[in-house]
């Protein structure tokens, strides 16, 4: 405890800040822990077979069947949640913010470490900030949170090795061991290296090679988890045969664009919504370059001015871009076939910017008088007030699907996304109609996905297609499979069901053509559920034929 606030200060102060942080983390987030699963959490949690599994725990880690990334800490915990609580999403939820009040904490910890001012406030910034709720109220979203947790006590094990000189090898070695556990929650942990040099960089500890060695271990293990992950999200994910169509100059723009954006979000967080609009990046408006230009001169002043400001402000917003960087467009994220931005991108990288208002905060009051003094506690505490009511209000949007995907589409209306997830419920509800407009309007909205994942876009014409073979309006769904097929002739799926509908109509002759074609996409999968259909259908088609003869 005497880390936190020094020996200058009375302990009960300490748990005064700890409750006060824990408590109110709590208390805004109750509608998170009341709320169900959402979206991908069925991918991550309730259909996962490796969570049920006898040898689910030996899957999760030695081999390549999770469902996403490989996140093994993160399923495990999973998996020992369903041997406490089954499916029911309180506990995951409660585990979650749990998590988030122990990152606060131990940001804290951190701060007070680094002897920046203000660190008790930065902590309680961000424990009640509203850009948390997407991190936090989301379940799948525990890799992020989990991720944050180790990298902070391996930061915690880094600053009492290189800059205390405490316990040597072992502070060294636990260092290491709490950063894998970071990058088996998540590898977007891979940048802590950068922000262990930047903190030796911040204390003007000498950058000799002796340093430069004793990080590269955190290096090496960054870019070989680093190196998992993108084979990982090619494979399993898609990447891979997704064009984003952005040349260096346009993830240039991409990313100024991006760091601008996190930063308004922390400074004015409304209309924070689930999925946000996908922006042009376009090379031939030239006022799409003023966004990394006004970035890299805000970096540029505040170390041309650091003697004068401090290092602080040019390390803070330092750690805040290089923390981004994998999120900024350089590499390619699924999500960005969507949108661009998200979030929970931002929830370690936000310390930066958060500790720098907290620290510039602390420096003002030290330097009013009482009344002064009266004035900032005071707007701070409507500030913390103000950050707990938005992040409560942003946990509501998360009581489940229904609510998050309305959210989602008042706030922004062009979100094919949204589109799809209301029209999937429509259809659930039996109004075909009211899903046949989404569907519709899904195709115009998404249509620049045609050149971007042909497979994608595919799918708008076979989602509508289902829904008007369910109107029994077999003629246009017939057009619309068609369609979805000449976009992406190797859509199994799409060829099975527009068969299905050519063998209703009796047109058995066409119906064999696209029988054959799932056959011949799917000739190297064995057991396949499809392929069975296809085979059954086919034997009928036969049976009709020689019963006709």
């Amino acid at each position: 405890m005497r880390w936190i606030v020094g020996a200058t200060k009375p302990r009960m102060f300490v748990w005064a800040g700890v409750i006060v942080i824990i408590a109110a983390c709590f208390v805004a987030y109750i509608p998170a822990i009341k709320s169900g699963f959402i979206w991908d959490d069925d991918v991550y949690v309730t259909n996962d077979p490796l969570l049920t599994a006898p040898d689910g725990l030996y899957r999760i880690w030695l081999t390549t069947e999770s469902p996403s990334q490989y996140f093994p800490l993160t399923y495990t915990t999973f998996w020992v949640e369903h041997k406490l609580w089954g499916f029911n999403p309180a506990g995951y939820h409660a585990v979650n913010v749990a998590i988030h009040c122990a990152n606060a904490l131990l940001l804290w910890l951190i701060l007070r470490r680094l002897s920046i001012p203000g660190a008790w406030f930065a902590s309680a910034i961000f424990a009640l900030h509203p850009v948390q709720v997407e991190s936090v109220a989301w379940v799948t979203e525990r890799k992020n949170v989990l991720m944050l947790f180790f990298s902070l006590l391996s930061v915690l094990c880094w600053m009492e090795f290189a800059l205390f000189q405490r316990s040597g090898r072992k502070t060294y070695v636990g260092s290491l061991l709490l950063y894998a556990l970071a990058l088996f929650s998540k590898t977007t942990a891979c940048t802590l290296p950068l922000a262990l040099v930047l903190i030796l960089w911040f204390k003007r500890v000498p950058l000799t090679a002796k340093r430069w060695l004793q990080v590269a271990p955190f290096a090496a293990m960054a870019l070989a988890m680093g190196h998992i992950a993108r084979g990982w999200e090619m494979v399993h994910q898609g990447t891979s045969t997704i064009n984003l169509g952005l040349t260096s100059d346009g993830k240039i723009l991409l990313a100024g664009r991006a760091l601008w954006f996190y930063l308004w979000k922390l400074f004015w967080p409304t209309n924070l919504t689930f999925s946000y609009p996908r922006w042009n990046i376009d090379l031939t408006q030239s006022w799409q370059y003023a966004w990394p230009a006004a970035f890299l001169l805000v970096l540029y002043l505040a170390y041309r001015w650091r003697n004068q400001l401090g290092i602080g402000p040019f390390a803070a917003l330092l750690f805040f871009v290089l923390t981004l960087i994998p999120m900024l467009g350089f590499f390619s994220l699924y999500t960005f076939v969507y949108t661009f931005v998200a979030d929970h991108y931002q929830y370690a990288a936000c310390i930066g910017p958060i500790a720098l208002v907290a620290a510039g905060g602390e420096r003002i009051l030290r330097r009013s008088g009482t009344n002064g003094k009266i004035v900032i506690f005071s707007a701070a505490g409507i500030l913390l007030l103000t950050l707990g009511v938005l992040t409560w209000r942003q946990s509501r949007v998360y009581v489940n699907e229904k609510v998050l995907w309305q959210d989602t589409f008042k706030k922004n209306p062009d979100s094919w996304l949204a589109r799809g997830e209301l029209m999937d419920r429509l259809i659930e509800q039996g109004k075909l109609e009211d899903a046949k407009n989404h569907a519709e309007q899904r195709i115009k909205l998404g249509a620049y996905t045609k050149t971007i994942n042909p497979h994608i876009y595919a799918s708008f014409y076979f989602n509508l297609a289902t829904i008007l073979e369910a109107q029994n309006k077999l003629d246009e769904a017939v057009n619309c499979y068609q369609q979805s097929l000449e976009i992406y002739n190797d859509y199994a799926l799409a060829h099975y069901r527009l068969g299905e509908v050519l063998y209703k109509q009796g047109n058995y002759t066409m119906a064999m053509t696209h029988l054959r074609r799932v056959m011949e996409i799917k000739k190297n999968e064995k057991n396949n559920r499809l392929v069975e259909a296809c085979i059954r259908m086919m034997n009928s088609i036969e049976d009709k034929k020689q019963y006709h003869n």
